[in-house]
């Protein structure tokens, strides 16, 4: 039996095609097969001088069907135990769409059992035994659904090239880091003006994030044994000294020449005073200083969790770049994990101009690294998500492998003639 239902989620969406909006995804839960949908109305252009077209469409609800093979019927003794694998499934795409795709609006619901049967009919639930003949599970209430339907609904901009990554996290049911999850519940109370809880969530995200990536450093570049970092990481070393002190001792001097110290400390300060003082940020604060200090926070968040992921990826980058030395008896490359799936290559080359090789063997590199990167992550797409750089010592460059093909770089004037 198939089970459809839809539930109001307002989005007023854009991308840069109508395919582009398309929006849909197939996944399993709790051992059901599941399509989501994330329709809308006819897409609209809209053009703007000097810039790519952008079409948009606004939706209304996500459309959810399950194929539960186990039902031949759904009797109202039934009702709580369907509403509970809906309420899962619901929450499962919920969440990623919330926190992959910065959808504040999209919150998880725990409604009570004992209104699954008035929920069914706000969904407006329907099943189906062929696929085609649809059928309402809870007899409508047009009285009932008309006052909802005049309601209006928050709407938000959605960004369909998000869409990606919010496939994954339903496909794969990842859950946010810190600096995703934390950072949506931050633009949402700013978005309410709730400036006291967009200030504690943002230093909360940024003492997590913070006590993340000083451990990584300090396990894998300081080789610090875990119990002695836990030591030093006690709670009497407070966010503000691990700030102040610590991040200096780590983090590169151009990274540090974008940290705003100052405002960051401050915004610690109001957090401090918040949750173990007066409740309230200071009186007379204006709103364009909260919004700039908390800026400053989330923008030093998202340079910590960058390097964290970079030093956690360190050891499985190391190996690939070791068997793809090996393979292709080429030097070891630099590699860098940048966000999501991405890999940035670099090969330096210690050999006089006639040396160099070949594009044909730069070409099978590039695949035996897509070969090694891709038995690493499942997800990766060679065409997508590596980038290479191929150099002549000294950094002379003289190839660059993006979007699936590789492009030479002309010599230098002074090579050519040699």
């Amino acid at each position: 039996m198939k089970i459809k239902w839809h539930f109001p989620l307002a989005l007023f969406i854009k991308g840069p095609s109508p395919d582009a909006m398309d929006l849909a995804s197939e996944f399993t839960h709790k051992g059901v097969a599941v399509r989501v949908e994330l329709g809308g109305d006819t897409p609209t252009p809209i053009k703007i001088p000097d810039k790519p077209e952008v079409f948009t469409r606004t939706a209304r609800a996500i459309t959810f069907i399950i194929d539960d093979t186990r039902r031949a019927s759904i009797q109202k003794s039934e009702y709580p135990q369907l509403l509970s694998l809906m309420v899962s499934t619901m929450n499962r795409v919920l969440r990623s769409i919330r926190n992959a795709g910065v959808v504040a609006s999209a919150k998880e619901i725990n409604p009570l059992k004992s209104d699954a049967e008035n929920l069914f009919r706000r969904w407006a639930v329907k099943t189906t035994e062929d696929g085609e003949h649809w059928a309402r599970l809870v007899q409508e209430d047009h009285v009932r659904e008309l006052i909802a339907a005049l309601f209006p609904d928050n709407i938000e901009d959605f960004d369909s090239s998000l869409w990606a990554d919010i496939e994954e996290s339903i496909q794969d049911n990842i859950g946010p880091p810190p600096e995703d999850e934390f950072v949506v519940n931050c633009f949402e109370y700013l978005d309410n003006r709730n400036y006291r809880m967009a200030v504690v969530e943002s230093v909360m995200c940024l003492d997590i994030v913070t006590s993340q990536y000083l451990k990584s450093y300090l396990a894998s570049y300081k080789k610090i044994p875990a119990n002695r970092i836990d030591l030093l990481l006690q709670p009497q070393l407070g966010l503000s000294a691990r700030i102040a002190g610590l991040l200096d001792l780590c983090l590169h001097p151009e990274e540090l020449k974008n940290v705003e110290f100052g405002q960051v400390l401050k915004a610690i300060k109001w957090r401090n005073n918040i949750i173990h003082k007066s409740g309230h940020l200071p009186p007379g604060l204006q709103e364009e200083i909260i919004r700039k200090h908390i800026s400053s926070v989330l923008k030093l968040v998202f340079l910590l969790a960058k390097s964290r992921n970079q030093i956690e990826s360190i050891p499985e980058m190391q190996v690939i770049g070791t068997e793809l030395s090996k393979r292709m008896s080429v030097p070891f490359p630099n590699i860098w994990v940048a966000a999501r799936h991405r890999v940035i290559m670099e090969f330096e080359f210690f050999v006089i101009p006639s040396e160099y090789p070949a594009l044909d063997k730069l070409e099978a590199i590039v695949q035996e690294a897509i070969t090694l990167l891709s038995e690493r992550d499942k997800r990766f797409r060679g065409e997508e998500h590596l980038y290479v750089r191929f150099f002549r010592f000294p950094k002379e460059l003289r190839a660059v492998f993006r979007n699936g093909k590789i492009n030479p770089v002309p010599a230098s004037p002074t090579e050519t003639t040699s």
